[in-house]
């Protein structure tokens, strides 16, 4: 079984990701995470290293290098279903999971949030809004892709469980 979570920065994918794997007693991948571990140096670095481009390249040999290990979830970063075809790759590969969000939930948990965004530092709160809103809209067609879709909000891990069991028995019958 493996699991892709997708959706914009600040829907809660590596959060949830940490909560099922540890539910389902399940292995669990941060995509970003595992970039850095690869190129020793953090996702900010690389951006300003190599630009946008060049992390997309380094974001899709991960996604390749992470496509044979087995009885895992893993995060993606918001843009990885959105460049080189990820999201047909990680269908093919395994089952994904779109987690939504409203823009105004997005902003509010990538504004408290302590993890450091290179595509967002430089914006107020209302252009961040803005921002959100506008580059939700391009990419959520690539979400959509997803095989599933849970919204996310005030969930508390009970409900996603309730929503997920039906998904992970399902997936757990196929083996």
């Amino acid at each position: 079984m493996r699991i892709f979570l997708v959706g914009y920065m600040g829907s809660g994918k590596s959060r949830w990701g940490k909560m099922i794997a540890n539910h389902y007693g399940l292995r669990f991948i941060d995509l970003d995470t595992h970039i850095e571990e690869r190129e020793g140096i953090t996702i900010p670095e690389i951006f300003a290293k190599y630009n946008e481009e060049g992390f997309r390249e380094r974001e899709k040999r991960a996604l390749q290098s992470i496509g044979d290990i087995d009885n895992v979830i893993i995060a993606t970063g918001g843009g990885a279903p959105c460049f080189n075809n990820n999201m047909q790759e990680m269908n093919s590969l395994g089952e994904t999971l779109y987690i939504e969000g409203t823009p105004e939930l997005l902003r509010d948990r990538i504004t408290s949030s302590k993890t450091e965004r290179p595509l967002v530092k430089n914006y107020s709160q209302d252009e961040l809004l803005e921002y959100i809103q506008n580059h939700l809209n391009s990419r959520k067609p690539f979400y959509e892709q997803a095989k599933y879709k849970i919204v996310t909000g005030d969930l508390e891990l009970e409900n996603f469980i309730q929503i997920l069991d039906p998904i992970i028995n399902s997936l757990n019958q196929q083996v």
